[in-house]
């Protein structure tokens, strides 16, 4: 992963540091991604494929509902996948759902949003949610805690389709837009939380305000997981500022480094197996 870079903006309420970043993609030594944990979905309560699923997939079929919060940084020119869910794990080609991504200047999220974003630091938030087991589906889609558009389809592969997606990834997706080719985030991300829950207006605005809200979390990644004395990285799946939460989901997750998987249980990411 990145060494830890000085940045002008990270509010200390949400426990990232100034002096280091969860992910940082430079051209000339990446691709750098974060793979999610999985689940095993037994019965799918949407009609859809059962087996292996990303943790994005898992949270909103177990649950009905997910809202995720992307705390970014968008250099001049800066585009590529902030959380995407797809069938096969780098370098394979993939059929993909991209959750959000920068491109040609625009945030676009599942639910078909496009909007327009300049550099610098951002907060994005993305929620889905389902009016019952056999849709319609919604999708909202907030930055920098305003709400930029709500939309619905009668069906979301987020929830039910005919493969299973295995692997969610922060900083990467495969997309669609440029077409075919792995999309890799080339700015830097500070912290992504995972929700169990649509998040209110105000739940939105507290955390852009600086404040993590707790109800609900399932998963965060802080850019403080950084630690410059001996240059790992450790996941929090599962965990926020110590204290466990309760989680159907395995503190398992994976790191993509110069091209390479590794996976493990849990903790400092150099230590774990190849994936």
């Amino acid at each position: 992963m990145s060494s830890p870079t000085t940045i002008t903006y990270l509010p200390t309420a949400l426990g990232a540091s100034k002096t280091t970043l969860l992910l940082g993609n430079v051209a000339s030594s990446g691709p750098y991604a974060w793979q999610l944990p999985q689940c095993t979905i037994t019965s799918n309560p949407y009609g859809g494929a059962t087996g292996t699923y990303g943790l994005l997939n898992c949270i909103a079929i177990q649950n009905g509902a997910i809202s995720a919060v992307v705390w970014f940084y968008l250099p001049p020119g800066g585009q590529g996948g902030l959380l995407g869910t797809t069938t096969a794990q780098y370098p394979n080609p993939a059929t993909t759902l991209p959750i959000l991504y920068v491109y040609n200047g625009y945030l676009r999220g599942l639910g078909g949003f496009s909007i327009s974003i300049s550099p610098g630091w951002h907060i994005a938030v993305f929620e889905s949610w389902a009016s019952s087991t056999s849709g319609p589906f919604y999708f909202s889609i907030y930055l920098d805690g305003q709400l930029k558009g709500t939309t619905s389809a009668s069906s979301s592969a987020l929830y039910s389709y005919s493969l299973t997606f295995p692997y969610s990834d922060i900083g990467a997706t495969y997309n669609y837009l440029p077409s075919g080719q792995w999309f890799f985030f080339n700015g830097a991300i500070a912290l992504v939380a995972l929700y169990n829950r649509v998040l209110t207006t105000g739940d939105v605005l507290a955390i852009y305000q600086g404040n993590l809200v707790s109800s609900g979390l399932v998963a965060v990644w802080y850019g403080d997981d950084y630690n410059p004395s001996n240059g790992h990285w450790v996941s929090r799946v599962g965990g926020y500022t110590g204290a466990p939460l309760t989680s159907s989901y395995p503190p398992r997750g994976c790191v993509l480094w110069n091209s390479t998987w590794y996976s493990g249980p849990t903790g400092i990411w150099s230590n774990w197996q190849q994936c």
